[in-house]
């Protein structure tokens, strides 16, 4: 109940203006702020379920602190007079919009947010606030409509511990024009244009040289073992940063990566597979706060990303 204290105020007025200035006008600011206190709830109780509430889905993925937009539609079934709306959404912080049901049939309202961390950030639509006319009466109305938008690891420097030289790919390692791998039954390597990125280590300057442009091997089984990056179910979201940043490390010296979070792996050893692995990661649901795990990391993991951000090698 709001407001109804200067509706008493007013009563009481014009009450005194009955009895001691003119009964007339008196009486008729009574009845006209009876009517007025009777139109606004009866409106109000008919109208306050007749009317739907949906926030839209979000699509694609953005990087660690753009503006994310997004809307939500409210719909009337039927009679609804509802002069304002109070729309609550929760979106890393909560924001509030307002609106109003009176002559449109349906209201779209927009809010932004901004991505505040790498992984899947939620936006929940927690309730809905309606008031009448007079701000006699307030009801609020609880929702539970999430939705999520994609962001991409942050581009940032490897800071954890070193990975052993045995996990790393070999500098020195060099694999001669005419050594073999089967490739479809055949002996040979494919090989593809050269993009930013390829690691140095893999460009047949032989071949290069006959094409007149660098041309990079495809074979991955020159040697070099799959490092296996593991992030724990309750990692914070600065753990897919650092294992992303490993990843682009062990990648650009040419080596092998896969990371295993929640029962899910992605593997990676050339640039184009590395932003795959980026936009995966982004699709990755993380905590939001520090929680204790009892999960057991699998034996073969060569770096362990904890839930505190904690890196184990």
């Amino acid at each position: 109940m709001t407001h109804i204290s200067g509706y008493v105020q007013a009563l009481l007025f014009s009450a005194l203006f009955v009895i001691f200035i003119n009964a007339d006008i008196g009486w008729a600011l009574i009845y006209t702020i009876g009517a007025a206190v009777v139109i606004s709830l009866v409106t109000f109780l008919i109208s306050k379920r007749r009317f739907s509430v949906k926030l839209h889905e979000l699509s694609g993925v953005t990087e660690y602190g753009r503006s994310v937009g997004f809307d939500v539609t409210i719909n009337k079934k039927g009679f609804c007079v509802i002069p304002y709306v109070e729309v609550c959404v929760n979106a890393n912080n909560p924001i509030r919009l307002r609106t109003s049901l009176l002559f449109r049939g349906s209201v779209t309202v927009s809010g932004r947010f901004r991505a505040s961390h790498s992984g899947l950030n939620n936006v929940t639509l927690s309730e809905v606030v309606i008031r009448d006319f007079l701000g006699l009466l307030q009801l609020k109305i609880p929702f539970e409509q999430t939705t999520h938008m994609a962001v991409l690891p942050r581009m940032i420097e490897y800071d954890g511990p070193d990975v052993p030289p045995n996990l790393l790919p070999s500098e020195e390692e060099e694999v001669e024009e005419g050594a073999s791998s089967m490739q479809g039954g055949l002996p040979g390597y494919e090989h593809r244009e050269y993009a930013p990125g390829d690691s140095p280590r893999r460009v047949n300057y032989k071949l290069s040289a006959k094409k007149r442009k660098l041309m990079v091997r495809l074979n991955e089984s020159s040697g070099c073992a799959t490092t296996n990056l593991y992030i724990a179910e309750n990692a914070l979201p600065v753990c897919c940063d650092k294992a992303f940043a490993l990843a682009n490390r062990l990648i650009f010296r040419g080596g092998t990566v896969k990371i295993t979070h929640k029962g899910d792996e992605r593997t990676a050893a050339t640039p184009e597979t590395l932003d795959r692995m980026r936009e995966w990661l982004a699709f990755r649901e993380f905590a939001e706060t520090e929680e204790p795990s009892t999960e057991t990391p699998p034996a073969d993991a060569a770096v362990i990303f904890l839930g505190n951000g904690k890196i184990v090698v």
